[in-house]
């Protein structure tokens, strides 16, 4: 059995910016991987286009839907409230959804090159996500109904995915979000989407396929279609 995602990222979309997804869908499932705007009005919009097109949505943040925030778990409560709003919407906070033995597994993740948040915050909740990931792929091993693990960040999982470029944010990293693969003791992950990285992605490490398609105002802009087979 095959089941079909289409993934798309980093919409940086400002207020009453359009964005027509009209015909670009591929698949029955859409991964958004973060980074669509920094106003709830606009990813509630956005969100609720895409909706249109797909029988399910599988949303993380990233951190640009957290600029102007004072605190981040008070705007993460904010969207969870928003998503809860779009039938077909669910967002990959502490919540792991498993489609015929694929477990979609998100986080933001906090690849902030280019943004301005305060380090520390940033370092907290970097180590939240990384931990969180780390419990989840462990708990999933022994799930009997999970064969495959698709794991979705908006941050860069490892390093080897700069491809030689080293940015800023990198160097205050002292884990990467890859970290959580060393309780993969079943091999599961098979698929990790990430956003963040403004160069369209698509290579195979340890056989986990990494996937990146980020929109960066790129045209024209199409969704990445993935097959999982199971």
């Amino acid at each position: 059995m095959e089941i079909g995602f289409d993934l798309i990222s980093d919409l940086n979309l400002s207020p009453n910016e359009s964005f027509n997804w009209e015909n670009k869908a591929t698949s029955l499932y859409c991964i958004v991987a973060g980074n669509i705007s920094s106003d709830l009005r606009t990813i509630f919009q956005t969100l609720a286009h895409l909706s249109r097109f797909y029988q399910g949505i599988f949303y993380t943040t990233g951190p640009l839907e957290y600029v102007g925030s004072t605190d981040f778990a008070t705007r993460s409560e904010e969207i969870i409230k928003l998503c809860k709003k779009i039938p077909n919407v669910a967002l990959l906070y502490h919540h792991v959804v498993i489609i015929d033995g694929v477990a979609i597994l998100g986080a933001n993740g906090w690849s902030c090159e280019g943004f301005d948040f305060d380090q520390e915050d940033v370092g907290h909740a970097r180590v939240e996500d990384i931990s969180y990931l780390n419990k989840s792929v462990l708990k999933l091993q022994k799930h009997l109904d999970v064969k495959k693990i698709f794991v979705v960040t908006n941050g860069v999982p490892k390093k080897e995915l700069y491809f030689g470029e080293q940015p800023r944010s990198v160097d205050n990293q002292k884990l990467h979000l890859d970290y959580c693969l060393g309780n993969d003791t079943e091999m599961k992950v098979s698929y990790w989407a990430y956003g963040s990285y403004n160069k369209i992605v698509d290579t195979t490490i340890h056989d986990v396929n990494y996937i990146n398609n980020s929109y960066f105002k790129r045209k024209p802009y199409w969704a990445k279609r993935i097959n999982v087979t199971i």
